[in-house]
Order: structure tokens, then sequence, then C-alpha cells
């Protein structure tokens, strides 16, 4: 994987719209990210990390990520372009935020939202929408995951040294999370449960082995006590089981002959039986025969009886028509006779419950039948009385309704008063709030405004107590430069007077060489005088030439250390009055320069905490203005419903006093018009009834009439005196029916009877009854007796068969035993060394572990031995906790200079960087070595560079630079100065009070 574009809007402390190009640094290969403490720096690391996992590289959570400095409207947003597999992609990604509601007042929760492009023809295609699909395939393109990402991409500050300082079994976890040997622990454990199944399955061989035993000999154990069998033990192997079928064999060839002869005695008295039961048959039948007629003859009277009686009323029925007619007509008059007499009673009743009746009603004499056209009449009044109450039962309701509507009115009215005296509170409250909140809110802008000039009084504090201290450095660098001058000045003056000695000295000797050669009246080659009074004497030797060019070096050397150490004190005198004029007024007081720093910086985080408290309370004063002015809606809307209330109280109570009035002059004080229409309804149904009846009446007395003048001309023409005679006579169908079929059944019995006594079949019989008693108690013996015979063989067959089948199981299950022995015994050998309960008692995935941790310490001597000169190398140890199980993953470090192995702990700092940071590389190598062709052209470490002296620094960089010679980005976070003279390009993190912004480019600063 590979970056080439992030950009950053509304994250973390990156308030604006961000965006660094990867591709311009990748030019150079290795870059820096530096910039000032808190600026944003590492969370360049998390943006990435987040863009491509939907999750943070360090330790913050993903909960917090939207930035405190943006607009309230901006979306936080990462979006990375980035190469895998020879194609290009875009990630973009959204973290959960809250944010304020496009409608109304107050916030909502936005959830996490992922998209993943991928360039197609120059056109960006998006292949995931889901931020878990988004994960899963970035996942998939870039070959790691989230925590391989951050172990071998990503160094994040502090964390890349977890592997050289963990113990053996967070050591283990970590390799567990960067390499997948979750199939060697899952074989491991295939392994054990299979051991365990294995021993399992040969104890439940063994138990089913020892229960077929138990079940053979619980089968043999009825014959064990038996007179013809000997006592034999429980068997305990398979020749037991053979011997038991062997005896068996014997028992059952003794029941079967015993059953064999059990039932030829049977059949022989079953023979006898039958022929004994077969006379005893007859002779029944024979006295059943003779009973039966004997009981038929002395029924013939009641049978003649049944004859007459089956004749009269078939005559009876020829006048049924007449005599139901007639009957009929009598029994409908009764009942409307006495349904009249209930009616007038219950009218009675109905006009006693009523109120405010017509006249015409009231003076209806009720105690005789009153006429069809009085019952008319009285009706019609009441139809009219009816009408006239139901307009005041109309007028009640209303007057009703009037006194609820009043009440609710009331209530209402109440509510609305007591809303009103509820918001007036809570208007009084808010008021006081916000009156908090505004002042809180002036502090808070007033410290905010007050931000610049205390950041730069803290600044300029801090700048002071540092040039305080430096101050006594630059004095004592001018005073050694003044001294060094001074020397200087000395050494070139006394250069240059042996070089004025030596001239000196040249032109002396070279006037006495002159004199030398003078002959007396020849002219002098100097002066051309022919005389010579007082020719030049030799005194010194005169100076050789190279003596005078060596004085004349000299001269030149004290010159330009004279000029140097000018040019020193002049940079010694400018540095001390920087110095001094930054320290100002406390240059003579470090104390109090040190004092006011920290005090101005106490000022400055004291006022940073009320700025950040502004918009908190900008939304809380919000928040109060926008509740008071609900308030003071609700204040006003509640004054408008009490008024309103209160009046519709006073009309509904004065509508319902007007109704109740006109209804007690119809109908009287304190009578309520429903119940009298109600009265009605009864009486007015009562009244229908009884004219109904009334008319009735008559007609069913003009029925009767005719109905007995027919009915007595049919009787002058019949045997009968009169109707009851015919009704007493009157049998139903069924019944004559009856009648005749008991007639025809008697005489049909009677001649079977008598032929049947007159059959051969029942001829030549004794008189005396056979006595079968004895033949069938002998039938009972010999059944009983092969009863008991079968159940003994059988029961002996059935233990013949249980004993050969468990014999034959127990063969079987003794073969199956052996091979599940053998594997059992194998599987828990392998398990056991597997999961290292065995020599050498480390498990296979712990061993699989050990070599990736071996091949990473491979790679990582490879680097730390460049960058420790050969000092340091690390070494796998098979050390761990007790019983060994942590063994293989424990790491000690060889130190050339002393031949000695040690603990990792005892490395200095920046040993323990450079020893990290080579193993960090190191699980990077293995990684990408085992991840299916996964490579990892980028790498980013956090911080741990100023740990190193320069010359580690250097050795460090030199590795790195091999790293980039390979084509891989690398980007480095730190704030040693000297690597910005080492990396020439990188991103700077500019912070301010809106925010952190960045610039792309070089690190070098501007001269």
């Amino acid at each position: 994987m590979k970056p080439h574009r992030l950009q950053i809007e509304a994250f973390g402390p990156y308030a604006d719209p961000v965006e660094i190009g990867f591709d311009a640094l990748s030019q150079e290969g290795l870059f820096l990210i530096h910039g000032t403490t808190g600026a944003g720096k590492t969370f360049l690391l998390d943006a990435l990390c987040f863009a491509l996992y939907g999750e943070v590289s360090g330790d913050r959570s993903i909960k917090a990520l939207r930035s405190d400095h943006a607009d309230p409207a901006a979306v936080p947003r990462v979006c990375l372009e980035f190469s895998a597999g020879g194609a290009r992609y875009r990630v973009e990604r959204s973290p959960a935020y809250t944010a304020l509601k496009s409608r109304g007042a107050g916030t909502t929760e936005k959830a996490a939202q992922g998209v993943l492009f991928r360039l197609v023809g120059g056109e960006w295609e998006p292949i995931a929408s889901r931020t878990t699909e988004v994960s899963r395939e970035v996942e998939g393109l870039v070959g790691l995951n989230v925590g391989q990402f951050r172990q071998v991409i990503l160094l994040p500050q502090g964390k890349f040294a977890e592997v050289l300082r963990a113990r053996a079994e967070e050591r283990e976890a970590l390799l567990k999370t960067l390499f997948d040997t979750v199939m060697f622990e899952q074989a491991a454990g295939w392994l054990d449960d299979r051991a365990k199944a294995g021993r399992i399955a040969v104890a439940e061989q063994t138990r089913a082995q020892e229960v077929l035993r138990r079940q053979a000999a619980h089968a043999w154990s009825p014959y064990a006590l038996e007179p013809e069998t000997e006592a034999e033990p429980e068997p305990a192997t398979q020749a037991d089981l053979e011997r038991l079928v062997e005896r068996i064999a014997a028992v059952v060839a003794s029941t079967a002959a015993c059953l064999t002869q059990a039932g030829a005695h049977l059949n022989a008295a079953q023979t006898a039986q039958a022929a004994m039961d077969k006379l005893a048959d007859r002779w029944d039948r024979r006295a059943v025969a003779r009973a039966r007629l004997t009981d038929l003859e002395a029924k013939q009277p009641a049978v003649q009886d049944y004859r007459q009686r089956l004749g009269r009323a078939e005559r009876a029925e020829q006048l049924r028509p007449s005599v139901e007619a007639e009957r009929q007509a009598r029994e409908a008059l009764a009942t409307l006779q006495s349904g009249l007499h209930s009616q007038r009673l219950e009218t009675i009743r109905a006009r006693d419950g009523a109120q405010a009746l017509p006249l015409s009603v009231e003076v209806l004499d009720l105690m005789a039948l009153p006429s069809l056209e009085a019952l008319a009449a009285a009706r019609s009044d009441l139809a009219v009385r009816r009408s006239e109450v139901a307009a005041l039962v109309s007028q009640a309701q209303e007057a009703e309704q009037a006194r609820a509507k009043a009440a609710a009115a009331r209530t209402a009215a109440d509510q609305a008063e007591e809303l009103l005296k509820r918001s007036l509170t809570n208007r009084e409250q808010r008021q006081q709030s916000r009156q908090v909140a505004a002042e809180a809110l002036a502090q808070a802008r007033s410290a905010g405004d007050q931000l610049n000039g205390l950041q730069r009084a803290a600044q300029e504090g801090l700048e002071r107590a540092r040039a305080v201290e430096a101050l006594a450095t630059a004095q004592q660098r001018e005073r050694d430069s003044l001294a060094a001058k001074v020397q200087a000045d000395r050494q070139r003056a006394e250069a240059q007077a042996a070089l004025d000695a030596c001239r000196r000295r040249q032109i002396a000797g070279m006037a006495a060489q002159l004199a030398g050669g003078l002959v007396p009246g020849a002219p002098c080659p100097v002066c051309g005088a022919p005389e010579h009074p007082a020719p030049a004497q030799p005194t010194d030797p005169a100076s050789s030439e190279a003596a005078l060019t060596a004085a004349e070096r000299a001269v030149q050397g004290a010159s330009r250390a004279a000029e140097q150490a000018a040019v020193a004190v002049e940079k010694a005198q400018g540095e001390r009055k920087a110095v001094l004029e930054k320290a100002g007024v406390a240059a003579t007081d470090p104390e109090a320069a040190a004092a006011a720093a920290r005090g101005a910086a106490e000022a400055l985080a004291a006022a940073q905490g009320l700025a950040a408290q502004a918009s908190s309370l900008e939304q809380a004063i919000q928040a109060d203005d926008q509740a008071l002015q609900a308030l003071q809606d609700t204040i006003q809307t509640a004054n408008t419903e009490l008024a309103l209330q209160t009046r519709s109280a006073a009309d509904a109570s004065e509508r319902a006093a007007s109704l109740g009035a006109a209804i007690a002059r119809d109908l009287g004080e304190g009578v309520d018009p429903q119940q009298v229409l109600q009265g009605f309804g009864p009486l007015e149904t009562a009244l229908k009834n009884l004219a109904t009846s009334s008319a009735a009446s008559t007609g069913a007395t003009s029925r009767l009439e005719q109905a007995s003048g027919r009915l007595a001309q049919d009787l002058a023409a019949s045997e009968f005196a009169d109707g009851q005679a015919v009704e007493q006579a009157l049998k139903e169908a069924s019944v004559r029916a009856h009648w005749a079929q008991r007639i025809q059944a008697y005489e049909t019995e009677v001649i079977e009877l008598n032929g049947l006594l007159a059959s051969a079949d029942l001829a030549d019989l004794p008189e005396a009854r056979p006595d079968t008693a004895a033949a069938q108690a002998a039938t009972a013996a010999a059944d009983g007796a092969r009863t008991e015979a079968t159940r003994r063989d059988t029961q002996a067959r059935g233990a013949q068969a249980e004993i050969q089948r468990l014999a034959g199981e127990h063969r079987q299950g003794a073969e199956a035993l052996a091979g599940i022995q053998e594997r059992a015994q194998l599987l828990s050998g392998v398990a056991d060394r597997c999961q290292g309960r065995a020599a050498p008692y480390i498990s296979l995935q712990r061993w699989v572990l050990s070599a990736y941790l071996g091949e990473i310490c491979s790679y990582a001597n490879q680097r730390l031995e460049l960058m420790t000169s050969g000092r340091y190398q690390l070494r796998l140890t098979d050390g761990g906790s007790r019983g060994g199980r942590q063994a293989g993953l424990g790491l000690r470090v060889l130190d050339a200079y002393t031949g000695e192995e040690r603990e990792v702990s005892s490395l200095s700092g920046g040993e323990t960087f450079q020893a990290s940071l080579a193993l960090a590389l190191g699980v990077a190598d293995t990684v990408q070595a085992h991840a299916g062709g996964v490579r990892l052209e980028a790498l980013f470490i956090d911080e741990g560079f100023g740990t190193l002296d320069p010359d580690n620094l250097q050795l460090a960089m030199d590795e790195l630079d091999r790293l980039r010679e390979g084509g891989r980005l690398i980007g480095i976070i730190s704030h040693v100065g000297g690597l910005r003279e080492r990396i020439r390009c990188g991103i700077e993190v500019l912070a301010s009070d809106r925010g952190s912004t960045v610039r792309v480019g070089s690190t070098v600063e501007p001269r």
C-alpha cells in the first residue's frame, strides 16, 4: 500500500480543510513531520489509519474525533487516495459525531459513514458503501488487518517498542495479531479433542464390554441354581461367555422335550371336552325352547287385548281431524283470554310507572277489557305526548351539555392558571440562568481576547527565562573570545616584530657585504662616492631567505588568527547583546525570570480554559434564549386561554340554568324528562299488545263455534259418545305399528319353537343334563401344564438368543477395543506434544510463533548491527515461565563488547530505541515475507530519535536511507533539530487558536 493524497476536514485539531500530497514527498523518499508539541502531528497518522480501517492509530477514542474548532455545520471527514495491487483507490470516511438539527433547536447523533472507490478509466467507481464492507475490502487490498498495519506501517509513539519490552505472554498475544497461527492452535486443539475422545471411547468400550458380560450373567442367572445345572461364576472373558452358550443350549433341549409332552396331554383333554360340550349344548337348546314356549302360552290373553285396542284405535283415527280442530280452537281461545288478563295487569303496571300522561290514558278503565275505540284514542294521545316530552329531553340534554362544558371550561381555566404560574416561575429561573451564563461568557470572551497577548507573554517569558539561563554562557563565550583575541593580537605583534628584526638583519648583512667589496678610490656602487669614510661592519649573522619567508608566513598566520579572533569577539558580543536584549531587565534576576515565565504560562492556561468554555456557554445562552421565548409564548397563550375559558364557563352555566327552568315549568320541579320518556315505552307497548290481543280474541271465539258444530255431526255417525272418548281411543301411528309388530312376532315365535322341538337334532336326549365340569377341569390342568412348559421353553430360548448375541457382540467389541486403544495412545502422544505437555514442553502454536520471532530477529539484527556499529544482536531464548509454557519467546541482547548476553531491559534509552526500531522493521519484513506478496511501500515512525546521540542518530538515518532506496516512502515524526539538516522535505504542522494547518515542502529554514 502506498498513499498518494490525504484530505482532512473538521477532524481532530484540523478545523479547516487540509490536503497532503505524498507523491511530492515520494521523490525524496524520506520526509519529516515536525511542528510544535500538541499541534497535531500524530493525528495525521490517526487520520491515515482511520481512513483505511475506521480506527485511530494511538490510544484516542473514535467517539471524539470531530474538531472542536470547526464550524458547527461542518462534517468531519477523512479522504485517502492510495494504490495497492497495481490499482488506485479512494476511501472516504466520517466518524460518528453530534450535529445540530437541520430544523429547530437541539442536536442529533450522526452515524459513522464510509465508502470505497476504485479508479477505472479515469472515473471513480464505488465498490463498497458500508463501514464494515469498506474495512473488509481495505484489509483485503492492503493485505494487513488493523493490528498488523499499526505494527508494520504505522509505528506509533512508544508503541513499536512493545515487541522488545513485552513479557513472553504479551509478546505471544502480539505475534498472534501479526501472524495467522490460529490454524496451528486449532490443529493442536483438534488433536487434543480427538485424544480426549479417544480416551473416552476406550473407557466407554471397556464399560460396554463389562455391561455385555453382566447382561450375559443376568440372562443365565435363572438357570444358575437349578438342580440339573452347576454354579457358574460371572463371565470375565470371551471363553467364559462361550461356555455359557453351551450350557444354555442344553437347557433349551430339555425344555423343548417337556413342551412336546405337555402339548400331547392337552390335545387329548381338549378332544374329550369338545364331545361332552356338544351333547350339553343340544340338551340346553331343548330346555330353552320348552321354557320359552311355556312363557308364550301365558302371554296369549295380553296379545288378544292388543288386537282389540288396535282395532278401536284405527276406528277412532277416522275422527281425529274433527276432534283436534275443536280442541285447538278451544285451547287457542283459552290462551288468548289468559293473555288478555296478563296484558291488562301489565298495562296497569306500565301506566302506574309513567308520569305526565294525557287525560285519555289516565281515565282508561283497565279492570275490564276496554273497547278497541278507547284503546286507539289513548294510544294516539300518548304518541302526541311522547313528541312533547322528547323535545323536553333534547332541552335537558342541551342543559347537561352546557353544564359539562362549564365544568370543562372551569377545569381548563384552572389548568391555564397553573400553567401560567409555572411558566412565570420557569421564566424567572431561566432569566437567572441566562444572566449567570452571560457573565461567564463575557469572562470567557475576555479570556479569548487575551489569548494572543497571553500567548505572546508566555512565549516572551519563556524566551526571557531561556535567555537568562543562556546569558552566563554568552558572557563566558565573550570573555573567552576577548582573551583569545588579546592572545592572537599579542602573537601577531610578536610575529611582526620577529619579521622586522629579520628584515633588519638581512639589510645589515647586505650593507656589510657591500662594504666588504669597496676599493679605496673606486666609486661606491650605492652612492658613487670615491671615498669610503665609515664602511658598515658585520655584526649579527645575516638572515637567510628561508628565515625571512618563515617569518612572513608566521605573520600571515598570526594575522589570520587575530582576524578570526576579532570576528569571534564580534560574534560573541552580538550573541551576548541578543541574549541580553531578550533577557531585558530580568537579566539580573534569573529566579524572577523563571517565576515570571511560570506565571505567564499559568495565566495562559487559565485563559485557555476559560476561552474553551465560550462555545458551550454560547450554546447554553442560545438554549436559554430559545427557552425564554418559548416560555413567553406559553405565558401569552396561558393568559388568553384563561380569559376564554372563564368566559365560556359563565356562558354555559347561564344557558344550563335557562333550560332547566323551562323543563321544570312543563314537568314540575325535579322531574327528569328522560325518565318520563322512558316510562312511555312500556305503556305504549302494553296498549299496543292489549289492542292486538283483543281483536284476536274475537276471531278465536268464532272459530271455536264452527269446530264444535262439525265434531257433533261426526260423533252422531260413530260408536263414540263424545270427543273425550275419541281422544282416549286415539293412539299414535308408532304405537299402533308397535302393537301390530308385537302380535306378529308372538305368532311367528310360537310356530318356530314348535318346529325346533320336533327336529331330529333335539331327539334322543337324556332327561338329565350331561356333566361338563370334570372335562373342563381336566382340560384346564393340561393347558396349565402346557403353558408352564411353553413359558420355560420360551424363556430358555430367549436367554439362549440373548447370551449368543451378547457373546457375539463381546467378541466384536474386543476386536474394536484393541483398535481404539491403539489409536487413543497415538492421539494422546501427538496431542500432548502439540499442547506442550510432553518434552520439549512447547506447544505447536508457540513453536510456530517462536519460528516467526526467530525470523524477525534475523531481519532485525541485519539493521541493529549497522545502527550499533556491530555491537548488539538480538537473541531468541527458550526461557519462559514455570513449566515451560512461555518457552521459545524470550529475547535477550548479545553485547559484542563483553561477549555476554543480557536482558533487553538493561539497554539505555537510545539503545532501546535502536533495538526497538530494528525489531519493528524486522516485523515489517517478516509480515511482508509471509503476507502473500504484500508490498509495504510506506513506513511512518513517531518520535524516539531524541534518545540518540549524534553518531547513533547518523547510523539510524543511514539505515532509513537504505530502506528508501527500494522505493519505500518513510515519514518521521520528531522534534530533533538535527533531522531537519539531514531530511530536506517534509510536513510542518502549524498550530493556532483556530485549529492546526499544514505546510508541505522544504524543511530548511530560510536564512
